[in-house]
């Protein structure tokens, strides 16, 4: 009985990063999928698929469960939603949707069921995103040391959204360009307007504590993603583009107008893929300086670790096969991949030992290992 009320007690203060494992994982499916079929390993294929899976049930058990928190804990999660610090990660959830049309299109090929999860994924998202806009522009008493990158949440969001219905448009889904257009250049920009406060922020105030140390990674998902959905809007995927060059090579399509949409695609591609390359090494630093001062703690932000890896290994699979003569690139999304596994499987363990100490033995927080404490629901006092 006692771990019943422990049970639903915990449900009650459930977490909206919880729709971050689904996250993380349709992230993994994704690169795993990218992955294999680029190396041609059909195991990497099967892995893919049965994870694909697996991210459903636990994403249709997560729905639940949060529906009944939201019920149960109303005022609550009122002040989760108007909450500077917590609020934005709400998108978790539109996102996570959205990401699960991936999976059931790209992996499982089943349009259908991808296009559901995607137009519910974006009806959700852009709730929450004009939602969590309002209460950050109307909050009374914001300060430039509340901001953190899981700010870019929406705006990862937003990203994501055109990527998404341009895979569906190629697969005959009904989809509006013009529309995407709209999500992409809305989260582009605000991307950019964030990155630049949160630099402000990194470099004139304290640092983030230790425990949001894993959300700096997140400064790698906008420009991971921003040109893949370049790419899907222009048209000019890898595989339009390895077919216009064959055809100059063999005088079928001109080899100006192909260099100029060359030309046109590496001027987006690495403008934000090379930023997130730079992030990359920026973000290891700071990871390494924590590690060698020895004060990191596992939080359920953790979950940032992974899809960032995975979207920028993804992103960078995607720049091979339009410059297949740079080859130190698949190496390079190999080190990505195993760091986004690593990650994810670190992450996985601490969370289900946590939830397991908390749940079935109800060890008090301050008898857990350091490592397994759970974020404050308030760090603003932390950091002034």
């Amino acid at each position: 009985m006692a771990v019943a009320s422990r049970v639903f007690e915990r449900i009650k203060g459930m977490s909206v990063t919880w729709f971050s494992f689904n996250l993380a994982t349709s992230a993994i499916v994704l690169s795993t999928f990218a992955l294999g079929n680029l190396e041609g390993y059909q195991s990497m294929l099967s892995l893919a698929r049965l994870l694909a899976y697996v991210n459903t049930v636990t994403y249709l058990i997560a729905v639940i469960l949060y529906s009944i928190r939201v019920v149960a804990g109303w005022d609550s999660f009122r002040r989760v939603v108007r909450s500077p610090l917590q609020g934005p990660f709400l998108s978790t959830i539109g996102i996570a949707t959205m990401m699960l049309s991936l999976d059931w299109s790209l992996v499982l090929g089943n349009i259908v069921v991808a296009e559901a999860f995607f137009y519910i994924g974006l009806l959700v998202h852009t709730l929450l995103f004009i939602v969590i806009m309002y209460f950050l522009e109307r909050h009374p008493g914001i300060e430039v040391h509340y901001m953190n990158p899981g700010w870019y949440m929406p705006a990862v969001g937003n990203v994501l959204v055109p990527y998404v219905g341009m895979i569906l448009a190629g697969k005959g889904v009904p989809v509006s360009k013009s529309l995407l257009g709209i999500y992409l250049g809305a989260g582009t920009l605000m991307w950019t307007a964030l990155f630049a406060i949160w630099l402000y922020r990194a470099i004139f105030f304290s640092p983030p504590p230790a425990r949001l140390m894993a959300t700096t990674w997140i400064n790698l998902a906008p420009p991971a993603v921003i040109p893949l959905s370049y790419e899907a809007l222009l048209g000019f995927t890898p595989s339009v583009y390895q077919s216009l060059y064959r055809e100059a090579i063999h005088g079928a399509a001109s080899p100006v107008m192909v260099k100029l949409l060359t030309s046109m695609f590496d001027f987006f591609y690495y403008t934000f893929w090379g930023t997130a390359g730079l992030l990359f090494a920026l973000v290891i630093a700071i990871t390494a300086s924590h590690v060698r001062n020895r004060d990191i703690e596992f939080a359920e932000s953790w979950w940032a670790f992974v899809f960032p890896l995975a979207a920028y290994s993804i992103s960078t699979i995607h720049l091979y096969l339009h410059h297949p003569e740079d080859k130190w690139l698949v190496y390079y999304v190999w080190l990505l991949y195993i760091l986004a596994w690593i990650a994810y499987l670190v992450t996985t363990t601490l969370t289900l030992y946590y939830e397991y100490a908390e749940i079935v033995k109800g060890e008090p927080e301050e008898k857990l290992p350091k490592i397994a404490r759970p974020l404050p629901e308030d760090l603003v006092e932390q950091r002034r």
